[in-house]
């Protein structure tokens, strides 16, 4: 029991030590983060209007054209609706600078009555405009 309590002082204080001179500053190299080029995106639509959609053939597609405006690599995160009558399809990998892609909008009005319909997809990448919203819009008749 002795050498236990004479070996507790020796053991704290040498935790001491190294807590205190493993967490100093070091000045002496700053870190410095590189800066990626950012990427950028520019639709050619934000807004498609199919017209009529007749009751016999309910489901139709729009496909939104973009293109990556900056100087690094635009990734497409996510796309998500704002109805389950509206699907999306998009590219899962990056698009490089200059290069053109293209978000397939689906409409589906199967099971529903005529009417005007306003629907939205919101589009969340990495470049500096992170989310982009795109809308359709016609009548199901």
């Amino acid at each position: 029991m002795k050498r236990m309590l004479a070996f507790f002082p020796m053991t704290a204080l040498l935790l001491i030590l190294v807590f205190s001179t493993s967490c100093r500053n070091r000045t002496s190299s700053p870190s410095v983060r590189p800066q990626l080029p950012a990427a950028g995106i520019s639709f050619a639509d934000t807004v498609h209007d199919f017209g009529i959609i007749p009751l016999s053939q309910p489901v139709d597609s729009f496909d939104f054209v973009f293109r990556n405006t900056g100087q690094g690599l635009l990734v497409i995160l996510d796309v998500k609706t704002s109805c389950r009558c509206t699907e999306a399809v998009f590219p899962q990998a990056p698009i490089g600078p200059g290069e053109q892609s293209y978000i397939r909008v689906f409409y589906d009005g199967r099971g529903r009555s005529p009417e005007y319909f306003r629907k939205s997809v919101q589009v969340y990448t990495n470049a500096q405009a992170a989310c982009i919203r795109l809308n359709i819009m016609g009548r199901l008749q």
